[in-house]
């Protein structure tokens, strides 16, 4: 069949379908994570150790993958004791100088000039040893890891885990513009179909409006956040919003 026919029997069923939806008020969408990151290494290294399983929960912050970190982990601690020796020399000189006026100025400087960069150089230590762990960016669920297991190489940037949020959800929905065009951001809508229970009805926030209307489809996109806190509502399944 000419595709120009595939195409023209394509739109006209999609018009049958939103006409029947526009009947009843109710339009189909599909439910996203609010959050969903594909995270990387931060440097080339071999994975040393993962820290959770897949579907794991973990906290904004935590440690998810680690790279072989001995040599930076060394370096950290060796970096330490030279920070805490020239600390306490510093401290040690500024006690006599309170005391006697046998310490010079340009002495007491310099100690504390070395101290200074030993500090500097410490944290640097501890900025290098982070960036060999893959860190939760957000508080969310592990959804996969990406095909490394401990022992493998990996390359910067490469993905290894894939992180969601699942707290609040993300309904996506294109509509007819007569239909969305006097929608608002922040107006509440009705969203339903997205628990076991079908008839069960949530309330979202319109939280984008595209500015563009497809000029192919005349549809405009919508996004609506939904609270999801026991997390019912799972990510990637057809659920409807009432439009009136």
């Amino acid at each position: 069949m000419h595709p120009c026919i595939l195409l023209g029997a394509w739109l006209m069923v999609a018009s049958c379908i939103y006409t029947q939806a526009q009947t009843d008020g109710w339009f189909e969408g599909i439910t996203h994570p609010v959050l969903d990151s594909t995270l990387g290494a931060p440097n080339d290294g071999v994975i040393g150790g993962r820290y959770f399983d897949e579907g794991d929960a973990v906290d904004k912050g935590q440690v998810i993958v680690e790279l072989s970190t001995e040599i930076e982990r060394l370096d950290v601690e060796r970096r330490k004791v030279a920070m805490n020796l020239s600390e306490k020399e510093w401290a040690r000189l500024k006690q006599l100088t309170e005391k006697t006026s046998s310490v010079s100025a340009e002495r007491l400087e310099t100690a504390e000039g070395n101290y200074l960069i030993a500090k500097a150089d410490f944290e640097l230590a501890q900025a290098r040893l982070k960036d060999r762990q893959v860190i939760a960016p957000f508080s969310g669920v592990i959804a996969d890891f990406l095909e490394h297991e401990v022992g493998e190489g990996t390359k910067v940037g490469n993905p290894l885990i894939r992180l969601v949020d699942t707290s609040r959800i993300l309904f996506v929905c294109n509509l007819p513009f007569d239909v969305a065009g006097h929608l608002q951001k922040g107006q509440k809508l009705p969203i339903k179909g997205a628990f076991k229970d079908l008839d069960k009805v949530v309330t979202g926030e319109i939280t984008f409006i595209s500015p563009v209307v497809d000029a192919a489809s005349g549809l405009l996109r919508i996004k609506v956040v939904i609270d999801n806190p026991e997390r019912q509502i799972r990510p990637g399944v057809m659920a409807l919003v009432q439009i009136n």
